[in-house]
């Protein structure tokens, strides 16, 4: 039985990591995680001529295109901010209903049914939290819809002013 709550604990621990691990989509190998730093590289900065070394066997008898100007991806610090939150939402959401099935689990066993009642809580923080989300889409919906910004024909009566100030 102690192997057994062990085994419940260590599961905890490892598997958020190993979720975590491929949801980021990272390679496992050393080689891999090079090869794959060098393609975030080559597709941030702009490319004047082809790259020196592509990772790959280059097609001699397909002609080779023209060098040409790509723009820098650019990312806002506002989607960088909302992808932060929506993955942290996310895990959240995870470790909640992780947390509900291992509770639910040991509770059923004979010696731990006690759990049940933090299975119950656990419940509880679930669906409080899932109305939190729910919340905070609807007034982010609401804020959209109501945001409303200022029609840009105001600058040519602006310019009719002024031509009639200086004369």
């Amino acid at each position: 039985m102690v192997l057994l709550v062990l085994a419940v604990i260590w599961g905890a621990v490892l598997i958020p990591q190993m979720l975590r691990a491929r949801s980021d989509l990272r390679p496992a190998d050393s080689i891999g995680n090079f090869r794959h730093q060098l393609s975030v590289l080559r597709r941030t900065g702009p490319t004047v001529v082809a790259a020196a070394n592509p990772l790959r066997i280059p097609n001699y008898a397909a002609p080779t295109p023209a060098p040409t100007y790509q723009m820098a991806r650019s990312y806002s610090r506002d989607g960088a901010r909302r992808a932060r939150t929506l993955k942290r939402r996310r895990d959240v959401l995870f470790i909640l209903l992780g947390a509900m099935a291992i509770t639910l689990v040991l509770g059923l066993l004979p010696p731990f049914h006690a759990l049940l009642g933090l299975h119950l809580l656990c419940d509880l923080f679930f669906a409080g939290y899932v109305a939190l989300l729910i919340q905070a889409r609807n007034a982010s919906a609401e804020r959209d819809m109501k945001l409303r910004f200022l029609p840009a024909t105001a600058q040519p009566d602006n310019v009719l002013l002024l031509r009639r100030s200086a004369n």
